[in-house]
């Protein structure tokens, strides 16, 4: 089955031009530019990256979850736990890491009593090479957040916390940053009350694990609104050269449970609200168009703009992708955008049908372009899909089709989902997720995809904001 899926993809990309155009397929990666990893039932029923890293030599390590189904339980109750795949630089498995019984796939141990679901959600590398994840556990237990490092070998560091791992009880973590001290910043959000709402946390970490009692109280910033019903989570983190953090997610204003708004708050080193930032340091807004509004990933710009990329309502119980752009001192940028919505760009770039959308990475290139992965729901397949914005926040007619990179990984199977960005340092753009070629079947392959954005010879080599 897999030999036939990459002869496919080899004949469908063997013609491609002699010059290369942005967005095409890299034929010096795996097989006509696309990467499998087959999925194994006794190991491994799928496989799913949230983040992707370039290490020295030029291998690929990703992040995420796998999924394995427990004897006597069905499908849709699988075990989950953290994962790190290692790639070659030619797209091949990396037989020298891990040991799963899936070349180039390492498994996290149980980081958190048993629980069925550990999903790691984010990960940093550190500059020795050595790495920090962040996730939550549930299922057989109380909810609980965790931060474990891993060595660059993919092994737990038991050095730090408690045997390598320290848990937070009732909180759901997503994002985590390592700042310019080697400190660790997480975030996400914790239950309040018995009603079940929560708030925006935002916790650092010395590099042992302890909180950092030079932030916030203990070590935490905690932000609710007025109502105490109200809620508020965190999606992603960035930092600013003077030491600020920025944090984006989602807040619901009126404690209704109607609908949520983009939520852009920035703290000072010290873990408190930056009142430089929006009047007061914490904005919540929206494109105009409604609530049902998330901020999902963040990126700072040269010029000390933000870029944050999500969803927005698009119809009736329907969510579309959005792109946003936000001055240093939090005001919309109007010169990003569509003309009609200054300071918002939202590409209409899903197929009919699509109910929900996510934004799982942005990448900012150094002249501003930014690359945003679209996750979606709703269609009786999914794609991949991958777009290139102009630095002024129109979609990029010189990337792929019309700045739409869409690709089927499954072959007219089941369904192709896109998890993580990466730009490597010679500007190709490494595309990575999980595909299913076949309903009679349970496994979900892992995919990666390599895209020309650029000539890989001459490529500038300067770096991205990314995870």
């Amino acid at each position: 089955m897999r030999l036939v899926i990459c002869l496919a993809v080899l004949f469908a990309f063997s013609s491609v031009a002699g010059t290369a155009a942005e967005g095409d397929f890299d034929q010096g990666f795996g097989v006509g530019g696309v990467s499998y990893v087959s999925a194994d039932a006794a190991i491994a029923r799928a496989m799913r990256p949230v983040a992707a890293f370039e290490l020295p030599g030029g291998k690929l390590l990703f992040a995420g979850v796998r999924e394995k189904v427990l004897e006597g339980s069905p499908v849709f109750e699988p075990e989950i736990r953290g994962m790190l795949l290692r790639l070659n630089a030619d797209g091949t498995p990396d037989a020298t890491f891990g040991s799963s019984g899936i070349d180039g796939l390492a498994v996290l141990p149980d980081l958190a009593g048993g629980m069925r679901v550990q999903s790691l959600e984010a990960i940093a590398r550190f500059d020795n090479g050595s790495f920090v994840a962040a996730g939550t556990a549930f299922v057989g237990g109380p909810i609980q957040g965790f931060v474990v490092k891993l060595t660059e070998n993919g092994l737990v560091d038991e050095s730090f916390g408690t045997a390598g791992v320290v848990l937070f009880p009732l909180h759901l973590l997503h994002a985590v940053r390592i700042d310019a001290l080697g400190r660790i910043v997480v975030a996400g959000e914790h239950f309040i009350t018995k009603s079940a709402a929560y708030a925006a946390s935002v916790l650092r970490l010395q590099a042992t694990g302890e909180p950092d009692p030079m932030f916030g109280k203990d070590g935490t910033f905690s932000i609710s609104g007025e109502d105490a019903t109200a809620s508020g989570f965190v999606n992603d983190i960035i930092f600013d050269p003077d030491g600020g953090i920025f944090v984006g997610g989602a807040f619901e204003t009126d404690g209704s449970g109607l609908g949520i708004d983009f939520s852009l708050i920035k703290l000072t080193q010290a873990g408190e609200l930056d009142g430089t930032f929006a009047g007061g340091g914490w904005r919540i807004f929206n494109d105009g168009n409604g609530k049902s509004s998330k901020i999902e990933r963040l990126v700072r710009l040269s010029s000390g703009a933000i870029a944050f990329a999500g969803f927005h309502p698009t119809g009736e119980n329907r969510m579309g992708p959005i792109i946003g752009r936000v001055t240093s001192l939090g005001e919309t940028d109007a010169t990003f955008g569509d003309a009609s919505t200054p300071g918002y760009l939202a590409p209409n770039v899903l197929p009919p049908g699509a109910e929900t959308a996510d934004v799982t990475s942005l990448l900012v290139q150094p002249d501003g372009k930014l690359f945003a992965s679209i996750a979606y729901n709703g269609t009786d397949r999914e794609d991949m899909v991958a777009i290139r914005t102009t630095a002024d926040g129109a979609l990029d007619g010189d990337f792929a089709d019309a700045g739409v990179f869409r690709f089927d990984a499954s072959h007219n199977g089941v369904f192709s989902e896109i998890g993580a960005l990466l730009r490597q340092s010679d500007g190709r753009l490494v595309v990575a997720g999980r595909s299913q070629a076949s309903s009679a079947e349970i496994l979900i392959d892992f995919t990666a995809v390599r895209l020309l954005t650029g000539d890989p010879i001459f490529a500038s080599g300067l770096e991205d904001s990314v995870p």
